[in-house]
């Protein structure tokens, strides 16, 4: 009787388990901006902690130093993907500064948006098949 007792608690364990796993893969789908704060960043259901991330159109990432001066140079890894769209995330107060340079590039609709609305963007955008960048900054 104490086998089956035991098998019912880690039936019951391994359930819940993945439930919790099913509803972080519903919160954080793959592709796009899950759950996020301040220093915190959740893409296609990963967690970055502390890190600022680059998405190119073609759905490459990479994290990059963290910065509060966003110049061309910076983003130049993710025009490489030719985007239609480039959203520029300064934080989630919006303090990091973005060069006069970035304003206009001929092409590319250039979105500067703090943290939160740039994240919803990107996802809105990634969602209607849109060819959109990001240079997601996870703090300030």
């Amino acid at each position: 009787m104490k086998t089956t007792g035991t098998k019912k608690k880690w039936l019951i364990a391994g359930a819940c388990l993945l439930s919790l796993m099913a509803g972080w893969f519903i919160a954080n789908p793959v592709g796009r901006f899950g759950f996020c704060r301040f220093g915190l960043a959740v893409y296609s259901a990963c967690p970055y902690p502390l890190s600022d991330l680059q998405i190119r159109s073609d759905g490459q990432l990479r994290k990059v130093d963290k910065t509060h001066d966003i110049r061309m140079e910076t983003l130049a890894w993710l025009l490489e993907s030719r985007p239609d769209v480039l959203i520029v995330a300064t934080g989630w107060s919006g303090t990091a500064k973005v060069g006069d340079d970035l304003q206009a590039l001929p092409g590319v609709d250039v979105r500067i948006l703090k943290t939160g609305e740039a994240k919803r963007l990107y996802n809105q955008l990634r969602k209607s098949g849109s060819k959109v960048a990001i240079h997601y900054h996870s703090t300030c």
